[in-house]
């Protein structure tokens, strides 16, 4: 007996519910998992597994774009998580290979508060924040990873510091997974350009800022002794507030001062024995002069002094609105920074064992 038309309707209504069903449960699974995804970003360089550690949120992980060069170890990819119907925030990052301006994580305005990020302890030069964070390549790379701009490769200048950067376009990354991602990433490019160490290799560990909390002006950023001279200070422009200082890792200490008032000024003050840092600073001493006793050498904000365990490069370093207040205040702002990186010498000179030294020259 075949079915009443009543029964051949309820079955076919059960069969589109279930279709639909079906449809929907699938377009979910794709659009907010990684089934079926792919297992690599950024021509191999990646991992999927290490690109969801970084992006660490609900929705699926997929390659934006990629740019290299065949056979060359430069590249620049963009890797996104996105999700439907969870509500959640999408996430996107940019890896890029980079040859860099010397000391550029503690000297350029790129590469803001030095004092907020988590540092790889260990070998291996780093450092990442939520928004962002770098791998410094080893020396031996240097002169072999540039940069690359579509699918033409920049090669590196002879006095560049070669990194893999990572910058987070859209929401924000999990810094250990983060750290993960660029580790990885930079140890592919090494191998690579035929310039890998054993130091690559191991899996980060980090070691993670302190919060932010108000600054002593007597003491300012924990270091006893250290305050901002009366010149560097203007009443209601930029006083000093609040800092975050990041010291677990053993061979950087970092600080970002943040100073209260009208200008928004902030200013970060960085002492690293990190070998690459100091060897990136003795790159190009353009501008800097012997200390006496050959105790090092110093610019109007910068220096590389000779301490009991080996060189410590030293810096300080403003953002555009604190150097604009204090030009609209004083006719030689190079006096007034150079006054207030002598302080920070002298009272950090005790975290390495360094000399005591008089910056005068300005």
């Amino acid at each position: 007996m075949s079915p009443s038309p009543r029964r051949k309707k309820s079955l076919l209504i059960t069969a589109g519910t279930l279709l639909s069903v079906t449809a929907l449960v699938s377009t979910y699974i794709w659009q907010n998992t990684n089934v079926l995804g792919s297992a690599s970003f950024c021509d191999q360089r990646v991992e999927s597994r290490e690109a969801q550690s970084a992006l660490n949120s609900s929705g699926r992980v997929s390659e934006g774009r990629v740019q290299s060069a065949p056979g060359e170890p430069e590249f620049t990819c963009v890797i996104e998580r996105t999700s439907r119907f969870l509500g959640n925030t999408d996430q996107q990052v940019t890896l890029t290979t980079a040859n860099e301006d010397g000391t550029f994580p503690y000297t350029t305005h790129v590469w803001k508060n030095p004092g907020a990020r988590s540092y790889f302890k260990g070998e291996t030069t780093g450092a990442v924040a939520p928004t962002g964070g770098y791998v410094v390549l080893p020396k031996s790379c240097w002169g072999k990873v540039g940069n690359i701009r579509g699918t033409r490769v920049i090669p590196p200048d002879g006095n560049g510091v070669s990194a893999v950067e990572a910058t987070m376009t859209k929401g924000q990354a999990e810094p250990e997974g983060l750290a993960l991602l660029l580790a990885r990433a930079a140890r592919r490019v090494a191998a690579d350009a035929g310039c890998a160490t054993p130091a690559l290799e191991k899996s980060p560990e980090l070691a993670a800022p302190d919060g932010v909390r108000t600054t002593d002006a007597g003491k300012v950023c924990g270091l006893p002794g250290f305050s901002l001279p009366d010149d560097a200070v203007l009443t209601g422009v930029a006083e000093p507030d609040q800092e975050q200082i990041s010291k677990g890792a053993k061979d950087v200490w970092a600080c970002d001062l943040t100073l209260s008032g009208s200008a928004g000024a902030t200013v970060s003050f960085t002492a690293t024995s990190d070998q690459n840092m100091v060897d990136a600073a003795l790159q190009d001493t353009h501008g800097f002069r012997e200390l006496p006793n050959g105790h090092g050498i110093a610019a109007i904000d910068q220096a590389v002094l000779h301490c009991a365990e080996g060189d410590v490069f030293l810096a300080a370093h403003w953002n555009r609105e604190y150097a604009s207040a204090l030009s609209d205040e004083h006719d030689r702002v190079s006096k007034v920074r150079g006054e207030t990186f002598d302080n920070f010498v002298a009272s950090a000179a005790g975290l390495y064992s360094c000399p005591d030294v008089t910056l005068t020259e300005r």
